[in-house]
């Protein structure tokens, strides 16, 4: 459930065609990520393989109905030379997103589902403190990109950053950021 979250964070950005993450959370955080190590260095959505990272994570507070979340979801590119950024906007609950965590969790149910089974704790956005470890694994159904023309997916193929923040009373919970080098190739 919570990984789900990060699952979103899975089809991110990298500058050197390597995963990289970053626990970009405030000294005081109740979220402290300590591992997110991904198996291979890039980001493949091909229907085909799926999606595999070893996940840590300390929750040092319980996480409520009222944890909010804000994730900003950026495409990089070069142009003439110039290194830019857009950011994508929220379609579908995907993109740069903002609203209550448990919102997501049920938006995201399937993925959020199968994190929860494979970390062995319950499937709900209320969590409770303790050290979360595991290997998770995520298959993106074929279907994900049925409707998408070719030239278009390899369109989206490229550099992207995600960066996911929890908030509670106006309080940062926790924040991770991901970059990789995303290829859908379908």
């Amino acid at each position: 459930m919570f990984i789900k979250l990060i699952v979103l964070c899975l089809l991110p950005v990298s500058i050197l065609c390597t995963v990289r993450w970053e626990d970009c959370g405030q000294a005081d955080r109740s979220l402290v990520f300590h591992k997110l190590n991904f198996a291979s260095d890039r980001i493949v959505i091909d229907g085909k393989q799926p999606l595999k990272a070893e996940v840590s994570f300390d929750l040092l507070d319980s996480l409520d109905y009222d944890v909010q979340m804000d994730a900003t979801l950026r495409r990089y590119f070069t142009f003439f030379g110039i290194k830019r950024s857009v950011q994508l906007p929220c379609v579908n609950d995907a993109g740069s997103c903002s609203g209550k965590f448990c919102y997501f969790v049920q938006s995201y149910a399937n993925l959020a589902r199968s994190f929860a089974e494979q970390l062995h704790v319950p499937f709900d956005c209320r969590m409770q403190p303790t050290t979360y470890a595991g290997n998770i694994s995520y298959a993106v159904p074929p279907t994900a990109f049925k409707r998408i023309p070719s030239v278009i997916t390899e369109a989206l193929s490229g550099v992207y950053e995600l960066v996911i923040r929890w908030k509670s009373d106006g309080h940062e919970l926790g924040c991770l950021a991901i970059s990789s080098e995303l290829a859908i190739n379908f």
